[in-house]
């Protein structure tokens, strides 16, 4: 029993001392996710994290607002990375003031009436320098991507492909192009994304990391397209926190 606990005194040593806290704030003039846009106007985007066991695992809490007041969301997350894989799952509640579904009460886990939904990604980018290609799968396992009735959960799904095509000098830019289905299509077309399956997402997006004297202020601009929706979007932002 004594080596067990020691064992497990040593363990958690471990993990502490290899933890990490890292707190991070966007200011950007909208906020752009998988051909929508969430919200406009000047907003604070946060991401408070605690890293621990060696890098390969994240408990953090992730919210955003915009100077207005229409726009309020706070998510709490897990994450779990390893040789280029990742996989997290992350709780999202928002709780604009003019949202249609129920976002009232923030520990109602009713899957019928929850105004939250639990999103899981797996991320996995090509370890080879020549070839960085990321591809991701996501599917909301949980909450307000229900069928019509309401009986059954669609698990929306979003997949996705991004490729550096140019990096030089703190210069970054990136294309991705993403899609949307649904696993369980409940006798509907409609998935949490759009009216139908289909692509949903296209991205080019510029990233500099802006040198002002000592300080670095990584900045950058992207342009979204959603051909399902005929809508596009741009977007600008700075990192103001990164401690």
């Amino acid at each position: 029993m004594k080596r067990i606990t020691t064992s497990l005194i040593a363990s958690a040593i471990c993990l502490t001392t290899s933890a990490q806290i890292h707190l991070t704030a966007d200011l950007q003039n909208n906020h752009l996710w998988r051909g929508m846009e969430v919200a406009d106007g000047c907003l604070i985007l946060s991401d408070l994290g605690y890293t621990f066991a060696n890098g390969h695992m994240t408990l953090g809490l992730w919210g955003g607002t915009n100077t207005q007041g229409s726009y309020k969301e706070f998510n709490h997350y897990i994450t779990l990375r390893t040789s280029g894989l990742e996989f997290s799952a992350m709780d999202t509640y928002n709780f604009s003031p003019g949202a249609t579904y129920n976002n009232r009460q923030y520990f109602n886990y009713s899957a019928h009436d929850t105004g939250r939904f639990l999103n899981c990604t797996l991320n996995y980018r090509f370890q080879q320098p020549q070839f960085p290609l990321l591809l991701s799968w996501s599917t909301i396992m949980f909450g307000r991507d229900r069928s019509a009735d309401n009986t059954e959960q669609k698990y929306t799904t979003f997949v996705y492909a991004e490729y550096p095509i140019y990096k030089k000098d703190g210069w970054q830019v990136d294309a991705g192009v993403g899609g949307a289905f649904a696993l369980n299509k409940a006798g509907e077309k409609q998935n949490f994304y759009g009216n139908t399956s289909g692509i949903v997402h296209t991205q080019l997006k510029v990233s500099h990391d802006l040198k002002i004297g000592s300080y670095t202020l990584p900045v950058h601009a992207m342009g979204l397209w959603n051909p399902q929706s005929q809508k596009a979007y741009f977007q600008i932002g700075a990192q103001i926190i990164n401690l």
